[in-house]
């Protein structure tokens, strides 16, 4: 992608997010920050995605504990057609001919922590990773179709919640979560933009 072009998405992608991000990473945590329509959806559809054909792209195939990794377009086809699972495209922040990489880079900048992305691709039959936790700061951008999150907040019921394409959300370190693609419309890609807890070593001055 044209370098020019590569960092206009970038810079307005991150003009959308940090307003909602930084004051989230304040939160407690049992709190969650969910802002529909925080992107504009029509905008955010024509935004490109890695594929599995890309060179060097691991997709790893989820279905609860269980990992599954493959490299090729055809091995994701074959593993799918076997057993559908909930496709994982990881470490997506490293390519440096994406918007994603880009991103990730920046707001790792403004926020002096680590930050990796991986993108979540699911169909409403796949297997998923099944109830758990995240060790970072899930920073979640629904990219296409809808995810229906079931997230328990303290010791309180499990809240539902459904995001839709441009819809943003911070889950904190910790907070249990369940996701599940609904029938309608029947797919589901979501990025996740994860802050480590670790800061960034200061640059000597």
């Amino acid at each position: 992608m044209e370098e020019t072009l590569l960092h206009g998405l970038a810079a307005e992608v991150l003009a959308r997010l940090v307003p909602v991000v930084l004051p989230a990473l304040r939160l407690t945590p049992d709190e969650l920050r969910h802002v529909p329509g925080a992107l504009d959806a029509v905008w955010v559809e024509r935004l490109p995605l890695p594929s599995a054909a890309a060179k060097g792209q691991t997709v790893a195939l989820a279905d609860h504990g269980d990992f599954t990794r493959v490299t090729s377009a055809e091995d994701l086809a074959r593993e799918r057609a076997a057993r559908p699972r909930t496709q994982v495209y990881e470490s997506v922040h490293i390519s440096g001919d994406s918007w994603i990489g880009v991103t990730a880079l920046h707001l790792a900048g403004m926020l002096r922590r680590e930050v990796v992305c991986s993108i979540y691709q699911s169909s409403a039959e796949d297997s998923t990773l099944g109830p758990h936790y995240d060790t970072w700061v899930g920073v979640v951008v629904q990219m296409r179709g809808a995810k229906k999150w079931l997230i328990w907040q303290g010791d309180g019921e499990a809240r539902a919640i459904v995001m839709r394409l441009g819809d943003v959300m911070v889950v904190p370190r910790g907070m249990r979560h369940d996701v599940r693609t609904p029938a309608d419309p029947g797919y589901s890609t979501h990025l996740v933009f994860a802050v480590m807890d670790e800061a960034l070593p200061t640059r000597p001055g």
